[in-house]
């Protein structure tokens, strides 16, 4: 299943590649996220419990970090790469342009790249800290809910980091290297 998934985002071209990713997963992790940050807020409601405090904490800031990821994909990656496309599309030679590129191409791979790994550093310590869910303790359900929700988020982000580090990073450094952009 995953092989026939991943393959349809390799075979589109960059633009139908940003528009997948982004009905596909960035939309899909919003509606994730906010789900899980009202989980997180009930909980906090309730008298605290020790025991997931520290888990809730970095919740939290993965959920702020994925948020951000979200608005950053949304608002200056797929613009970048729906452009980038479309200069391709249309020959442009950035090399012979006269000021009219004023896209700073390699900060698009560079913010991509360092996205995953902030990301990928509280997923770990996320992990680490989960406590286990079948224990001779009863944590409140509302924990277990988010606990759940949190999981679905890594798979999401697991995939979604997959399919930009195998399908888009290659795609937008093809598409830069075919209009000369090496700005």
């Amino acid at each position: 299943m995953a092989k026939i998934l991943f393959s349809e985002y390799r075979h589109n071209d960059l633009k139908s590649l940003v528009n997948k990713l982004n009905v596909d997963y960035y939309s899909v992790l919003a509606g994730m996220c906010n789900t899980a940050t009202t989980l997180v807020e009930g909980l906090e409601q309730q008298e605290p419990n020790q025991s997931t405090v520290l888990y809730m904490s970095l919740s939290k800031k993965l959920l702020e970090q994925v948020k951000d990821l979200i608005t950053l994909r949304t608002e200056m990656l797929l613009p970048y790469a729906v452009e980038l496309h479309t200069k391709e599309v249309e020959g442009h030679d950035c090399s012979t342009c006269e000021g009219g590129c004023s896209f700073k191409h390699s900060t698009q791979l560079i913010g991509l790249k360092e996205s995953h790994q902030k990301i990928k550093e509280i997923l770990y310590r996320l992990q680490m800290v989960a406590l286990p869910l079948y224990t001779e303790m009863e944590y409140p359900t509302e924990y277990k809910v988010l606990r759940n929700e949190m999981m679905l988020i890594d798979t999401a982000l697991t995939e979604l980091f997959y399919i930009e580090e195998a399908s888009l990073i290659p795609k937008i450094m093809e598409a830069q290297k075919n209009i000369h952009a090496y700005n």
